[in-house]
């Protein structure tokens, strides 16, 4: 017994009046039994979900879905992947906001792909397979803003969608000025839903973990309780693609469609330096079970080794006091992990970083690189400048001219991707080879 994937394609919207393709991941045995039914997973940006393409890679969900199942550390499932349609994937992925639509430049149809979803896809998949049809066994997620969209679906209709799986939700444009648009509204309630969500530490400007953690808050003062109805996951060294999103979507499954376990592993990270003033900080306490399930704890218990220097909040935060050096222990039961803080007088919330990118002769003529942050044009095949980042923010990246435009090798294949973390005096020279759109390969 197998799992299997089916494509059905050009399945149409009356609502959206648009044509897309859903695959639909059955798990092994659903064939040979045939009275059992099963909960739903319904995914967006559906052609990653199992698949890689020209745009992206893949979650590989379906690898996920059948060794937690064979491990029976999760209900075997249905996952139900809907693909976006390229032209219209920010318009229907953002639900109306007043001035939404500036941002974009486009009509906000997310009130119309929840209504898909609801009136159309979930009918589909009800009728023509095994489905437990209640919002207990039926979740929604994605990423980005996939995982926006997902978000909203939670909280407008927990009636449907009782389980919502945010990862790196793009809740914030920020704007080349700096000015930060918030793209969706700030729940205040809590609905009768189980959210997981999650950030990465090397998203740079694209999602950023401020941003997250303040919607996580917005929760926890809605009455949301860590470690029962939300889950949340400051991933460290993630950056912003399907890989890093295949590496830990298992955690939300367990989530959703199983049990946790019990804690195996505790791991405090966080700032070596905080001052007095400028710069505030989090710490992130990470606990790893023994099913593999692994999330920030967001109601921890700290020890101080001397309480005159620093203080610490169960949430995390940090609040220096005067200036010296102390250790910080996160305990939870048995598992402990200490951490080594210094106070300064002051420690400033952004640094200069230089950044300078080399391209090739036949480069197209562009105004812009994208290194992490947006680089300009210097002169003949050089681009750069200094820019004022945000300390330790952290850049996961290919230096590109757009979309499908990324850096290559000398033969025309994908480079391993980039990283750097913002501190002082960082000085960055970068060297593009060729680029994935060329025609041909570099001579030597």
């Amino acid at each position: 017994m197998h799992s299997k994937i089916i494509a059905v394609e050009k399945f149409h919207s009356t609502i959206l009046d648009n044509d897309r393709t859903i695959y639909i991941y059955l798990p092994s045995g659903y064939e040979q039994f045939a009275d059992v039914r099963y909960p739903v997973l319904y995914m967006q940006d559906g052609q990653h979900t199992f698949h890689a393409d020209e745009r992206g890679g893949s979650w590989d969900l379906h690898l996920a879905a059948d060794r937690l199942i064979e491990e029976k550390k999760i209900r075997p499932i249905i996952i139900v992947a809907v693909s976006h349609i390229t032209d219209a994937r920010i318009s229907e992925y953002m639900h109306p906001l007043p001035g939404g639509e500036e941002v974009f430049g486009t009509k906000c149809h997310g009130e119309e792909y929840e209504q898909f979803l609801i009136q159309e896809v979930k009918p589909y998949i009800d009728e023509q397979f095994r489905t437990l049809k209640g919002p207990a066994d039926t979740a929604v997620m994605g990423s980005s803003a996939g995982g926006l969209v997902s978000y909203n679906l939670g909280f407008r209709r927990p009636d449907i969608f009782g389980k919502v799986g945010a990862l790196c939700p793009y809740f914030v444009r920020v704007e080349p000025t700096g000015e930060e648009r918030w793209l969706s509204k700030r729940y205040k309630e809590r609905p009768p839903i189980d959210i997981w969500i999650d950030v990465g530490e090397a998203e740079g400007y694209t999602v950023m973990e401020k941003h997250v953690r303040s919607a996580v808050d917005d929760m926890l003062e809605a009455g949301f309780e860590p470690g029962r109805n939300l889950w949340y996951y400051y991933v460290p060294g993630s950056g912003h693609t399907q890989k890093d999103w295949a590496d830990r979507v298992h955690a939300p499954l367990l989530m959703f469609f199983g049990e946790i376990g019990q804690p195996v592993k505790a791991e405090l990270a966080g700032p070596d330096r905080i001052g007095l003033s400028g710069l505030s900080a989090r710490l992130n306490p990470i606990v790893t079970y023994d099913s593999g399930f692994v999330a920030t704890d967001l109601n921890a218990s700290y020890e101080i080794g001397d309480p005159s220097v620093l203080g610490v909040s169960p949430d995390g935060k940090l609040a220096p006091l005067r200036e010296g050096t102390t250790t910080l222990t996160y305990r939870n039961g048995e598992l402990a992990s200490t951490l080594t803080v210094r106070v300064v007088p002051d420690l400033s919330a952004t640094v200069n970083v230089s950044v300078h990118v080399e391209v090739p002769d036949d480069t197209p003529d562009v105004d812009i690189l994208y290194a992490g942050i947006e680089i300009p044009k210097i002169g003949s095949n050089l681009y750069g400048g200094t820019f004022p980042v945000p300390r330790n923010m952290a850049f996961f990246f290919r230096i590109s001219r757009g979309m499908g435009k990324d850096e290559a090798d000398r033969d025309g294949n994908e480079v391993p991707m980039r990283f750097f973390k913002a501190k002082e005096g960082l000085a960055l020279y970068y060297r593009v080879e060729n680029w994935i759109d060329a025609k041909g390969d570099r001579q030597p």
